[in-house]
């Protein structure tokens, strides 16, 4: 039995492949590729493929908001170090919806971050089990990934809308990051 958030992860993929497929218009096209590649690469622990001079531009600017701090990353070294943070923890997305214009993509989705109740108890979180017992953290998010003329990433927007909400894993709901890793290695072409 497959867990359901990695079904769900599966149909956020398939949705942008899906919008690539039927775009017709070669430069949103270009763009909605490279952004179901990145996807695949980032979540099969593949991010260092992300930053190559096909994909993205020499100097890109991201800008993350979690929670209440936003933070800047400029250029390959720290962009590279925010992806090394980010593979720290297993997360997916889920509910996505995704829009592709000639500047680049705007996305709704929700963010799945998961990890134990001790962990979110320790970052302020008021969990019923500050315990190894295993939780999904689910944040909406908004993302605007700004691209070249040449369908390459300049950069990206990322921003956690409100306070996530929390749920305790079910047995049948767990995955493990190789799980993950297949389901998003099968969208790279």
């Amino acid at each position: 039995m497959t867990s359901p958030y990695l079904e769900k992860f599966r149909d956020c993929l398939q949705q942008i492949a899906d919008m690539a497929a039927h775009e017709s218009d070669p430069h949103r096209k270009a763009i909605a590729e490279n952004f179901l590649r990145h996807a695949g690469l980032e979540f099969s622990g593949q991010d260092e493929l992300i930053l190559s001079p096909d994909m993205t531009i020499e100097n890109p600017l991201y800008h993350v908001k979690w929670g209440p701090t936003l933070s800047t990353y400029t250029g390959m070294d720290e962009v590279q170090g925010y992806y090394n943070g980010v593979n720290e923890v297993v997360s997916t997305f889920q509910d996505h919806t995704c829009w592709v214009n000639d500047w680049g993509i705007a996305s709704y989705s929700t963010f799945v971050r998961f990890t134990t109740g001790e962990v979110l108890a320790s970052e302020g979180m008021d969990i019923p089990k500050a315990d190894q017992t295993q939780y999904a953290q689910l944040w909406p998010m908004a993302m605007f990934w700004k691209y070249t003329e040449d369908a390459k990433l300049a950069g990206e927007d990322v921003y956690m809308l409100y306070d996530p909400e929390h749920r305790e894993l079910a047995p049948e709901e767990r995955f493990s990051k190789a799980e993950l890793a297949e389901v998003a290695k099968s969208f790279l072409h």
